[in-house]
């Protein structure tokens, strides 16, 4: 059974399908990347695996549970980061993580989790910050380490990098190998190809709701006739344009 199912799913906004009978899944240790170009459904799709938007058709199922008919199971295993990450503006950094700590029901041992994670996403100076003061950067890195903390089986990241700077891109990027390492799975959606060819072990291309291509990256380039030495976005922009 794959840690993430999604199968048929369709999303329309009045009379424009945002998502239009998308199938993948993601397995155990899988890193799984969502490429799209603006409007193409990812971040409606990521909101519907994440339970923030019901589709109209299909199925989504985390370790077998269903998004939408047990959604209490089926987040229990769930991490997201949306694509502009809003913090409370009257929590601080640490009072963030001590929210997701309750509400998650977590063990004494969260504490120790939670200080290493800022320690290590350079939050520490921010620690006592609140969410209204925090730059761009800052914030995503916020909200990301309150989805790592309760180390959820599954991770959605919808454009987890943008405002993170060089040196905490790659700190992002380290973590990332080693939830994978780990067992974790991760659907990451992102606009930044080069972060996408270096983690995701399979790519989804969406367009206009619909997925065109799947497959390695390797596979991919075979797809479109391409040499292996063809960037990741030489691959994306040739099989736009050839539909």
């Amino acid at each position: 059974m794959p840690l993430l199912e999604v199968a048929g799913l369709s999303k329309r906004f009045g009379k424009i399908w945002a998502v239009r009978r998308l199938s993948f899944t993601v397995k155990q240790g899988e890193i799984v990347a969502l490429l799209g170009p603006n409007g193409a459904g990812k971040t409606t799709t990521l909101r519907c695996i994440a339970g923030v938007l019901l589709p109209d058709e299909g199925t989504i199922r985390i370790n077998g549970s269903s998004v939408v008919h047990e959604p209490v199971l089926a987040k229990q295993q769930l991490g997201y980061l949306p694509e502009f990450p809003q913090p409370l503006p009257y929590l601080t950094v640490w009072e963030h993580l001590e929210l997701i700590a309750r509400l998650r029901n977590l063990p004494p041992s969260w504490r120790q989790r939670a200080e290493e994670l800022v320690a290590r996403l350079n939050l520490t100076e921010w620690r006592d910050s609140l969410g209204n003061t925090l730059p761009k950067g800052v914030r995503e890195k916020t909200l990301l380490a309150c989805a790592l903390l309760p180390e959820p089986s599954l991770l959605l990241l919808d454009e987890p990098i943008v405002a993170i700077d060089p040196i905490g891109q790659q700190v992002v990027k380290a973590m990332l190998k080693e939830w994978r390492e780990r067992g974790h799975g991760i659907v990451i959606s992102t606009h930044i190809l080069a972060f996408a060819e270096e983690l995701a072990d399979r790519i989804v291309v969406i367009d206009r709701g619909e997925k065109i291509a799947e497959g390695t990256p390797e596979a991919l380039r075979e797809r479109v006739h391409v040499g292996t030495d063809a960037s990741l976005e030489q691959v994306f922009v040739k099989m736009l344009q050839s539909g």
